[in-house]
């Protein structure tokens, strides 16, 4: 085991940490205005943006700059912006059909307090339902005060505070929706109808993979909640993603490791934006291919780092993205 030593690192002002971008070969042409930048976003959090364009001895190759920096920065904050707009009407609708769909079938308004449903993954249902009861306790919405001043639920004896899906269905969060989703027993599946309920309402094949979309989409948008670098980060591959996309379209290659061959890069964000378009799509919402497009253009820096974003060439070619 390694052993630990003591954190002895000072604290350095904006201009002493310009001052070693400095020494690692980075150009910088106005530094109070670098330092403005240090100071608002933290240097702790803006050197993540600095590892791609280091070398192996963390040197820059004397032609960066911190504008370049600065721009891929400011890429990844609109790119945050722009995903975390597509994801609510994901999350919105999910929420709404869902309730829908699992009130008709079970001809239960408390259909998510029975805990039969979710009897693959029970501990993890009990969570999730203290979770909303927490939430709903708590909430100061009007709807949630008028529930709780006038009504019972005559369903389930632990949660008799609780009010039907449509009503708490409005205070779950995204991932009491995903845990959800994930937990329906698959003796259930048939039963429920929810292969055809996901088919119809999001145009996804089945709901094994629609639940595990809805997984990866969810941890994307905490990164975007959390204002996280998102750009090139490592996700979780969607499901069978690779049957939406255009199979003449060449994606990213992992780099090959000892004893493992390349493989296509599922990991991450053009697949996760992938399996995003495609519910958006069944929710009746337009194709974002050219807001990404615009988005690339505004800061060209974008474009050098494509692949680490998943992207292949020829993008602009993939029919999901575009009409």
């Amino acid at each position: 085991m390694t052993s630990l030593i003591p954190y002895t690192k000072p604290y350095q002002t904006a201009s002493e940490l310009c001052e070693k971008l400095i020494e690692q070969s980075l150009v910088i042409k106005n530094k109070k205005n670098a330092e403005r930048v240090l100071e608002r976003c933290s240097y702790y959090r803006f050197k993540a943006y600095l590892y791609p364009f280091l070398d192996q001895n963390k040197k820059f190759n004397g032609l960066t700059t911190f504008d370049d920096l600065d721009s891929l920065y400011k890429f990844d904050e609109e790119l945050r912006l722009l995903v975390f707009r597509k994801i609510q009407h994901i999350e919105i609708g999910v929420r709404s059909l869902f309730d829908q769909h699992m009130t008709v079938q079970t001809d239960n308004k408390f259909w998510y307090l029975s805990s039969i449903y979710f009897a693959s993954a029970s501990n993890n249902h009990v969570r999730t339902i203290s979770k909303v009861r927490d939430m709903f306790v708590n909430s100061k919405e009007d709807f949630a005060l008028h529930f709780s001043k006038k009504y019972y639920n005559e369903h389930c004896p632990f949660y008799r505070d609780l009010p039907p899906g449509w009503v708490a269905i409005e205070l779950m969060s995204f991932g009491n929706i995903s845990n959800l989703l994930k937990g329906l027993h698959s003796n259930y599946h048939v039963e429920l109808n929810v292969d055809r309920f996901v088919q119809k309402r999001f145009h996804v094949k089945n709901y094994q993979i629609f639940s595990n979309w809805i997984s990866v989409i969810h941890d994307v948008r905490n990164l975007c909640g959390h204002h996280s670098r998102l750009f090139n980060r490592n996700l979780k591959a969607p499901t069978s993603i690779k049957k939406i996309l255009n199979k003449d379209i060449v994606l990213v290659k992992t780099k090959p490791v000892e004893n493992r061959r390349e493989e296509d890069q599922l990991n991450r964000i053009y697949t996760a934006l992938a399996a995003m378009q495609k519910i958006l799509t069944g929710l009746g919402y337009d194709k974002f291919g050219n807001e990404l497009m615009t988005l690339f253009d505004k800061y060209p820096i974008s474009k050098k780092f494509h692949p680490a974003m998943g992207f292949p060439v020829n993008w602009e070619n993939e029919k999901l993205f575009f009409t």
